[in-house]
């Protein structure tokens, strides 16, 4: 069975430390396509979220601004966690709104688990106990 931690490694987890390697290796200004890549962006809608043109390269603002007001569901699952607070201890409802899937199915893993409050070290042992086929994730 496949679980929404397989769907995190292999899909969120990567993004994350991409896009985390990338602001603290590259320098400004930062190469669009590179960018927009991390981001799952087109250039049409970075352009669109940041409202001008953009020719081959963004700094760092614009690409923090396309991380927390980007559509991409990247984007959108780093906006969520930016509105959470950057949450030390999760609980199932937090896990549920920044990673988009059921509160049932949370509180469901996070029972099972015994992770009621769940430390963001602890996070891969619920995504464990998460059906990927019970949400709308595919690998």
């Amino acid at each position: 069975m496949a679980t929404f931690l397989d769907y995190y490694r292999k899909k969120i987890q990567p993004r994350v430390m991409a896009a985390d390697l990338f602001l603290k290796t590259e320098q400004e200004p930062y190469a669009l396509h590179q960018a927009l890549d991390i981001l799952q962006m087109s250039q049409a809608a970075a352009q669109h979220t940041l409202q001008q043109e953009i020719h081959g390269s963004l700094t760092k603002a614009q690409f923090i601004r396309l991380l927390c007001d980007g559509k991409t569901a990247f984007c959108r699952m780093f906006a969520r966690e930016l509105r959470c607070g950057l949450p030390a201890y999760y609980t199932p409802a937090q896990i549920s709104y920044i990673y988009d899937l059921d509160v049932a199915l949370v509180e469901q893993a996070a029972a099972q688990t015994g992770l009621v409050i769940c430390a963001r070290r602890l996070l891969p042992l619920v995504f464990s106990a998460i059906d990927l086929s019970q949400t709308q994730y595919r690998l």
